[in-house]
Order: C-alpha cells, then structure tokens, then sequence
C-alpha cells in the first residue's frame, strides 16, 4: 500500500494557495459559486497528487487549500489538524502578512515539525526584492518548525518552469516525514475529526476529515463524538478511490449507513466505540506566543480543537501567571463537553467576553483527557504531567497512574487516557509492574501507584480506628464496610488485598472474620441470659434466611446494642455462626450447609451461584454473604469466571471428619 501523507497549504489571503494547488494536481479546490465569484477560498478545498518519494516507494499526498482571510481563521484551523506538513505560501510581491504570520503560528501550536515555503508570484518581484524577502523570512522562522525550511518558488501565471523542482522538494519532504513516523508500535483507536458532512443522492450521508490515527474497514461501527450515536461504514473513499481498509494518517471519505445529515455535523468526531473519552474538561501543557499578553490565573477563552470551536476557562496548575513564550501546566474546563483524544494539540483565541476576541493567544497538547479537578500549586499533581511529558513511555504510563490517585486505573482506563499505541502501552505497564512501580488489585484488576496504596492504607486504618471508638462494644469492623468506607467505587477485592497486606505487617489483626488494630480489645457487655436465650432461639428457626440484627431487635423487643452483644456471647458459646456484620446463622445448621454443598456438588469441577441459589432456596440478600462467607473460611474458592470450586484441603477435612468450617 503506497504511504499516505497530508499536507496543509497555509498562508495570507491572495498570496496564490489555491493556484498552487491546482497547477501541481489539476483539481481546482475552490467549489463554492462564491469562491470563484469573488477569487478567495471560503471553505476548505481538497486534492491529492501521487508522487514517487524514492525509488520504487510512492506517497499519495493530500493536499488541505486553508483560507487565507482573518475572517475564516477557524476554518484554517480545522484544516491544519491532523496534517503532516504544511506548506507556506507567501507572495514575492507583497512578502510577509498577517495572516501569513498567524497561520504560521498556529501550525507551530498544533504541533506541526515539517514543511517548506513557496514563494509565489515571482514573476512580479525582481531578484533584488526575492533577495530581501528571503533574508525576511530567516526572521519569520527563527525558532519555528520552519527555521532552515527549504523554500521553493513559483509562478501560476508560468507554472511549468517551476513544476519539476516543487515536485522534487515535495519528494524530498515527504521522505523527511517518513523517516520521522518511526516504527510501528501497534495501533492506537481510530479518530478523525469531521470537516464536510453533506448528502450524496444514492448513498445518504459522507462525510471526510483526516484521520488522525487508527483503523477503519468497512462494515465497521464508528462512534459519532460527542452524542454517541453508533452508525455502520457502508463504504471507504480514499483519494478517489474505494477501499475496504484505510490505515491513518491521511483523509478519507466515509459514506454511513442509516445516517441523518445532521447525525454526523462538521465539528463531531467519528471514532472507535468507547475509547475516545468525551470531557468537560482535560490537562494539557500549554504555550503562549511571544507576543501575546501574559494570560492571568484564570482566563475565559476560545478553543479550537480539531474542527471545532468551545468556550472554556484556563486555570494555571502552578498559581501563577502564564508569561508570554512561555510554557506551562494547565487544567482547562469546557463550557461544553467535547471528545478529546490523549495527545490531540488545539490552539487558544480570545474569548467573546474578551477585548482580545478572535486573536490568537496560545495553543498546546492534551496530557490527561478526563482528570480530576486540582488544586493549585499541588507538587504532587505537577510532578505527574511533567511525568506525562517525559520522554520514556514507563514514566509516561507510571504518570498517568500517578494522576488517578485511589481509584486506580484498569485496563480500559490507560487505553483510553494514555497516547502510546497498544503494544507499547502494554510492554510499559507490564515492565512497571515487574519493577514494583505500580501495582495490580481487583477484578477487574486496577493498577495503582505506590502512594496511592499508602493512601488506601490510611484510609484502612483511620476507619478501623473510628470504628473503635464508635463501637467499643464491638470486636471490630467489617471488610465489606470498611471496603465502603475507604472507596465505594473500588471493588471488594482491591479493597480485601490492600488490607491483606496491613494484616501481614501487623498494621491490623484479622479476628473472627472482622479487622481490628492489634492492642485493640472490646468493652465487654453481658446480654441478659433470657435474651441470649430467645435470639438463638429465633435465629434457628429462622434457617438459612436469617434478619438482620435490627429486626431481630424488633422481634425481641429489646435493645439493638443488647441484640449485638448477645449475638457475641452466642458466638463465644459455639451457638451461632457470624456470616458477615448483619447476618448470624446457627452454627450447626452452617456446618451442614457447607457440607450439603460438598455432597451435592464436590464432584464437578466448579459450581455456579445459580446453583448455589437452587441448593439454598435464598435470595441475594443472604446468598451473596453466605458465598462470601464459604470463601473466607477457606472452604471454596472463586475462579475468574465467578463460579467457585472446593479446596482440595476442605475435601480432606470433610474425609477425615473433622469440622469443614474450621474455627473460623
């Protein structure tokens, strides 16, 4: 498959872009009847041309035609996302404009790193004033992308002189961009940004932009960003040509099934399903040009990313003023939420409530697509986007960890929030987790940073500690609550393992299925024997099924506080069996569930929770602890498909008759 590249043609109003473009390709990019009325491209045009880049080894060049006028520079914007390289074209005639300047500055701020300058209508410019606007533009690129570009010159009045030496040096540029892209290290999610949705008769809607990354085949479904529609590629264009695959970079035209023209408008994002975050808000590393004024602590702005436009506010992470030409830490929050890929670069303009309204201020790069809010000044938080920025992708990877803090990242999460392509991304974290780096808890497993176990850790041991002093009364608190109590949105396991490791370090004592600090000891009460009589009683007429302790409260008309304590002494005794913090069954009627269970199901190799319900006859309420209960007293275990399996070691205690349940 011939390589693909695309170029962007930027620069003043009238200084001959489009020209250029139709003398190197035949395709004439202006199509609206008022482009060609009044002589300026309004909209963006395209055209491509192949081009041999060495020998035996063809490029197919997409060309992006960016209006020149002030009035048109969104336009402009969205056109130099995604390009490779951009062409400059600056008029011998009428030299360096505004325009020229800006476009300039806007493709270093999207983080454009190749191209060349055109000088155009040099027919009307003698030797002497070519001589003077070349010595201008070692001014204009000093300490851009552009320093020691080459720089080509052109005529449309007599473009064939010309012709041969600009397909040279596009030749030579796109080798140069080539050699840059590196080797393949998997492939990243599809994305590509819409710049023209329109409806075609007999195949319904299309729309094209330039991919920035990733895969497309047909019969594939695309995700329509930011309202999610999902919708089937019918079929595949690619410089006018049908293809059933298209590997970015590069533009295309997608025709969509079942699709509305106003289900996929300019400005939306056709992307893989679920792996492009959609956000009101995202870090990023932000620069402001050097002419510009110094932009405050908190700024109302205008951002343009891909081919969009969104009224945001930039808060800088350091507390302090972001300088002109300089580079800093920001969080940006969007008046509206927009997809936003990992590494995406965008370009800032003054707000509409600012005296600085259209012009453009700063531009920068995406670290973190959904992060939380910050505080300013945070070491921590700065410490980790520098870590973003840093040129080894296990710190890069290790980074982004760093940034969830508690709650961990999975799989899905790095996927989603980190920039690297999918093999390095998994080389990365598995590397870091050989390294003791990061570390893995849960199912599904999560991955954590080092600090943000010590968080959990001391979240672990503060809630023990409040449970204590809380419930002096009680032996101690229970994993499931304390799993709640230190992050509801970590799963039971995570939880289970961070506190196994507190237990081992002797942090914490494990003691009849409840955590306890190691010199904690409970003030010990006495039930009245009548009540401790009645609730075993009650608890072993009730079966499997058992109330909690506030309804067996109720039933027995007595305290709540007595009902616990007496649950204690019936434990104590060897009456009753503790399954979790609100749930007690009779302890013979436990032992021979357990062994129920082993007699109806030890023979297979594994039994489900389905089959447990049908053995037990309980709903979730009770079935769900009484599982939990069976794999704590080490008696089943849970596989990773969620059914369980019994213990060779319960087999053998069950042989030998001894208690299956143990003293647990």
């Amino acid at each position: 498959m011939d390589s693909v590249l695309t170029f962007g043609v930027a620069g003043h109003v009238d200084h001959g872009k489009t020209t250029l473009v139709r003398c190197l390709t035949g395709i004439e990019t202006d199509r609206l009847i008022e482009e060609q009325r009044r002589g300026i491209s309004i909209e963006l045009g395209f055209a491509h041309l192949a081009i041999e880049v060495e020998q035996g080894r063809t490029a197919r060049l997409g060309f992006v035609d960016m209006p020149g006028h002030e009035r048109f520079v969104r336009r402009m914007i969205s056109g130099a996302a995604g390009i490779d390289a951009v062409l400059l074209v600056i008029a011998a005639d009428e030299g360096v404009m505004p325009q020229g300047r800006e476009h300039l500055a806007i493709c270093e701020l999207l983080g454009v790193r190749h191209g060349a300058i055109v000088l155009s209508k040099v027919d009307l410019a003698d030797d002497e004033l070519i001589d003077l606007l070349e010595d201008e533009l070692v001014d204009l690129t000093r300490g851009t992308f552009l320093e020691g570009a080459p720089v080509w010159r052109f005529s449309g009045r007599t473009p064939e002189p010309w012709l041969a030496s600009l397909r040279e040096g596009l030749a030579l540029l796109g080798r140069t961009v080539l050699a840059a892209r590196g080797g393949d290290d998997g492939v990243r999610a599809f994305h590509m940004p819409v710049d023209r949705s329109f409806s075609m008769r007999g195949h319904g809607t299309v729309v094209t932009g330039t991919a920035a990354s990733g895969v497309l085949a047909v019969e594939q479904v695309v995700e329509v960003l930011p309202g999610g529609a999902r919708l089937r590629v019918r079929s595949i264009e690619h410089h006018g040509e049908s293809t059933q695959t298209f590997e970015a970079p590069g533009r295309l035209a997608v025709n969509l099934a079942s699709a509305g023209i106003g289900e996929v408008p300019v400005g939306s994002v056709l992307a893989t399903p679920g792996r492009l975050p959609v956000t009101s808000r995202f870090d990023a590393l932000l620069s402001t040009l050097a002419h510009c004024p110094a932009l405050p602590l908190r700024q109302r702005v205008m951002i343009h990313m891909g081919t969009t436009q969104v009224e945001a506010a930039i808060t800088q992470l350091n507390g302090e003023i972001g300088l002109p030409g300089s580079a800093a830490l920001v969080q940006i929050h969007l008046d509206r939420p927009m997809p936003v890929a990992p590494g995406d670069h965008f370009v800032v303009r003054g707000s509409q409530v600012d005296a600085r309204f259209g012009q453009t201020l700063a531009g920068g790069r995406v670290l973190h697509p959904e992060p939380s809010r910050h505080r300013l000044g945070d070491a921590a938080v700065l410490a980790a986007l520098n870590g973003v920025l840093d040129v080894s992708p296990e710190r890069r990877v290790e980074a982004l960890v760093e940034l969830a803090g508690v709650r961990g990242a999975t799989d899905e999460d790095l996927a989603r929030v980190s920039a690297e392509p999918s093999r390095l991304l998994g080389r990365a974290v598995e590397k870091l987790l050989s390294q003791g780096r990061l570390r893995r808890f849960g199912r599904p497993s999560r991955f954590f940073a080092p600090a943000a176990i010590e968080a959990i850790e001391a979240r672990a041991v503060v809630a023990v500690d409040r449970h204590h002093l809380a419930h002096p009364g009680r032996d101690g608190l229970d994993p499931d609550e304390a799993a709640r109590t230190i992050g509801g949105w970590l799963d039971r396991d995570a939880v289970g393992q961070v506190v196994a490791g507190l237990v081992r370090r002797g942090a914490l004592v494990l003691r009849d299925g409840v955590l306890a600090r190691p010199d904690f000891r409970p003030e010990r009460r006495q039930a009245r024997p009548a009540v401790v009589t009645g609730l075993v009683a009650t608890v072993r007429a009730q079966g499997l099924a058992v109330d909690t302790p506030a309804l067996l409260a109720e039933r027995l008309q007595v305290d709540v506080a007595e009902v616990e304590l007496a649950l204690l002494q019936a434990q104590a005794s060897g009456e009753l069996r503790r399954i979790n913090q609100t749930y007690w069954i009779d302890a013979e009627l436990a032992e021979r569930t357990a062994r129920g269970l082993l007699d109806a199901y030890g023979g297979q190799e594994s039994f489900s929770t389905s089959e447990l319900k049908a053995h037990t006859q309980l709903t979730r309420k009770h079935l769900i602890p009484l599982a939990e209960f069976l794999d704590a007293c080490r008696v089943t275990v849970r596989d990773p498909s969620g059914n369980r399996r019994f213990r060779q070691q319960s087999r053998e205690r069950a042989r030998s008759g001894r208690p299956l349940l143990g003293d647990t």
